[in-house]
């Protein structure tokens, strides 16, 4: 009786043991993720499992090149786990884990910052001053994810007088940099106002036909117009070109007036206004001092231009003169 009893406890102690056993190998098996994301050179069983422990730092597999995802076939992954010890309850239902390898891009335009800023540096001028152009196209380059600057220049040499540069770029790979050899020319420019049309003689240039370039400063003439408001609203003395640098010589005020226009003299004073028809002797802008012929008393009168079509005569001749030449 006794002996029965303790078998039917060893027993039960036993299922419980091995119920236990079980319970706790469910509860604690690691699941393959589907898609994880790295920073370094290789990839862990903590990086592809969830419950990986103590497992968690041991190295299993090589990560792909910075910035590249690579397939990993989830077969593969498990039968890593296995060999080094960690639990894993079943295959995923999913055929492969997508691993992706962080990385910071590296491109053209950042390499360009880099030696704008060591241009202006080396030549005392802002840096949104300088132009960069480079010899040959910059691929994007991919830096460790985790670097705090991903990109330096480790080498520069400037000639000012040309502009002509080369550069050693550093891209942090973590743990070891990748050199760049760029060559190219960095400038100092300056904002210029251009026509964007081309402009006829004696055309009006308005605020829609002028642009702002950026222009290497040592090609802008001394003379040149680099206010846009000293272009607006004036006309061209001969025919501009898009893009053409304008001096002053090439433009003046518009001619509201031109020789043999039928115009109206005015002069007033207080308590008398006079005004008559008369033909334009030459052009005239307005502030212009231009001759203009009477047609009824045939008479010349000076006056300056106020307007289309307008002259204002004035009294420097006398009251009588201007009365006698407007009638």
């Amino acid at each position: 009786m006794m002996r029965t009893l303790l078998r039917i406890v060893l027993a039960a102690a036993l299922a419980s043991l091995a119920a236990g056993f079980i319970a706790t190998h469910q509860a604690s098996a690691a699941e393959l993720r589907q898609r994880v994301e790295i920073d370094g050179a290789v990839v862990t069983l903590g990086d592809l499992f969830d419950g990986a422990g103590d497992l968690a730092g041991r190295a299993v597999f090589r990560a792909p090149d910075l910035g590249v995802t690579g397939a990993l076939p989830a077969a593969e992954a498990v039968k890593a786990a296995v060999a080094a010890g960690l639990a894993v309850d079943r295959l995923p239902a999913f055929g492969s884990v997508s691993v992706v390898r962080r990385a910071t891009m590296v491109d053209a335009a950042a390499i360009k910052a880099l030696i704008a800023d060591a241009a202006a540096t080396r030549l005392g001028v802002a840096v949104d001053n300088i132009d960069v152009a480079v010899d040959a196209p910059l691929a994007p380059v991919a830096a460790a994810a985790t670097a705090a600057t991903p990109a330096t220049l480790s080498n520069f040499v400037l000639q000012p007088e040309s502009g002509r540069f080369n550069a050693m770029v550093a891209i942090d790979l973590g743990g070891e940099d990748r050199t760049l050899s760029v060559g190219g020319r960095a400038v100092e420019t300056m904002a210029v106002p251009v026509l964007s049309r081309p402009v006829d003689r004696r055309d009006v240039i308005h605020a829609s036909d002028v642009t702002i370039v950026r222009i290497d400063k040592r090609r802008v003439p001394g003379s040149a117009v680099i206010d846009t408001s000293d272009l607006v609203d004036m006309a061209a003395k001969r025919p501009l070109r898009a893009g053409e640098i304008i001096a002053p010589a090439d433009i003046e005020p518009p001619r509201v007036i031109l020789r043999g226009d039928l115009v109206t003299l005015q002069y007033s004073r207080p308590g008398l206004t006079l005004s008559a028809r008369g033909r334009a002797l030459g052009d005239g802008a307005r502030g212009d001092l231009v001759s203009v012929l009477n047609e009824q008393s045939k008479r010349t009168i000076q006056g300056v231009v106020t307007g289309a079509g307008i002259v204002e005569v004035t009294a420097s001749s006398g009251p009588s003169v201007v009365k006698t030449a407007m009638n």
